[in-house]
């Protein structure tokens, strides 16, 4: 890790000088030196292909997310950062603007086609992303070139709708840290509770890993999926047993503590729909809610998916580009805009619940983010 992470401050600081360093040991200087080389390779092949296909889509002044080019004129973006813009525009190679418009939605996935006319750019080539490994060196690119932010891998392909992922069906103890996380509470009828997990054991391993607190073990429980049976470790009355529960779907959605969402606010913006995909990879990269629909490449340069949600400060979902390109051989659902009437101008207030309906309309997803939004206030 310490490697990577060198190899990715040379490049983002352009101190290439520092891969002769002597005080590198000969053999984490070979290792550094190839990966640096592999680092480089990348970003000249994102040069010739990535920088072709991704464009900046606008709403007046602001810039609201970006578009990759799937041909004949058409860019495939994030569709609940775009769906109540109003006047929306991309820029060409020449720096002229270009009018778009919604032809349709990928519901499913928060997607949406535009319609640009007199675009011409190559569509994308979307690689299979199912090759990527925990760890492997990711990038989003943008339309000049440059590098937007770059990170790892952090999560394989997984779904994090609720009702696939793995359910333990716990309350953790938030604040202790050290030896393992204590159980505050089980619920009933959960795969803890079937498995025997009582208040007050302390979960010390999960898979063979040790867990020093809260935030590690729900980090880990997080990516397995329903149906899994992962082989944990506690202590009860200071004496070790193990336990095998089968994890259960979850069928509502967990609220995130508040104390989580007031420090993602924080540290950025927030993408309106960042939860309840089908299946997304996961990166450090940080990124804003703005920089949706960046193309994410690897060392290759391969477009290996979409960036699609910020989901925290350094947790950024992208969408495989397998999956992209399966989705796209389908056509999308027609775009409806809501109708535009001359009555009196409503209040603030009202102008955002009026906005709100009509994207619970448009997308089933986007209608339950909402929801929970408006549940919330």
């Amino acid at each position: 890790m310490k490697v990577i992470l060198f190899s990715t401050l040379l490049v983002t600081t352009g101190l290439q000088a520092q891969l002769r360093s002597p005080g590198i040991p000969a053999k984490d200087q070979k290792i550094t030196n190839a990966q640096a080389d592999q680092i480089f390779k990348a970003l000249r092949a994102v040069n010739f292909e990535a920088k072709e296909v991704v464009y900046p889509i606008y709403s007046g002044r602001e810039r609201v997310a970006y578009g990759i080019s799937i041909g004949d004129g058409k860019l495939l973006t994030k569709a609940s950062e775009i769906i109540s813009a109003r006047a929306l525009f991309t820029v060409d190679r020449a720096k002229e603007a270009m009018a778009a418009q919604i032809l349709g939605i990928y519901a499913e996935h928060d997607l949406a086609v535009l319609k640009v006319p007199g675009l011409k750019a190559p569509a994308a080539k979307w690689a299979d992303a199912e090759t990527l490994n925990e760890g492997a060196f990711l990038a989003s690119v943008r339309s000049d070139g440059e590098a937007q932010a770059m990170g790892v891998l952090s999560v394989r392909e997984r779904s994090i709708k609720s009702t696939d992922q793995g359910f333990l069906g716990v309350r953790m103890d938030r604040n202790e840290a050290g030896k393992g996380v204590r159980v505050e509470n089980v619920e009933r009828d959960s795969a803890a509770a079937a498995a025997g997990i009582r208040p007050g054991d302390v979960i010390t391993m999960i898979e063979g890993k040790k867990v020093k607190g809260f935030y590690e073990l729900s980090t880990r429980l997080r990516r397995l999926s329903k149906g899994e049976q992962p082989e944990i470790e506690l202590l009860r009355d200071n004496k070790s047993m193990k336990v095998k529960p089968i994890l259960k779907g979850r069928e509502v959605q967990e609220n995130e503590p508040r104390r989580l969402q007031r420090m993602d606010r924080m540290s950025g913006s927030q993408s309106r729909v960042r939860e309840d995909f089908g299946n997304v990879l996961q990166s450090d990269m940080e990124l804003e809610a703005n920089h949706a629909g960046l193309p994410v490449v690897d060392l290759e340069g391969r477009i290996v998916g979409m960036v699609i949600a910020r989901a925290g400060r350094i947790s950024t979902l992208i969408l495989p580009g397998d999956d992209i390109a399966k989705t796209l051989k389908a056509e999308p659902e027609p775009y409806v805009p809501a109708p535009r009437t001359d009555r009196r101008p409503n209040s603030p207030a009202e102008d955002r619940r009026a906005r709100m309906k009509r994207e619970l309309e448009m997308m089933r997803r986007t209608m339950e983010h909402l929801q929970r939004e408006l549940d919330r206030e």
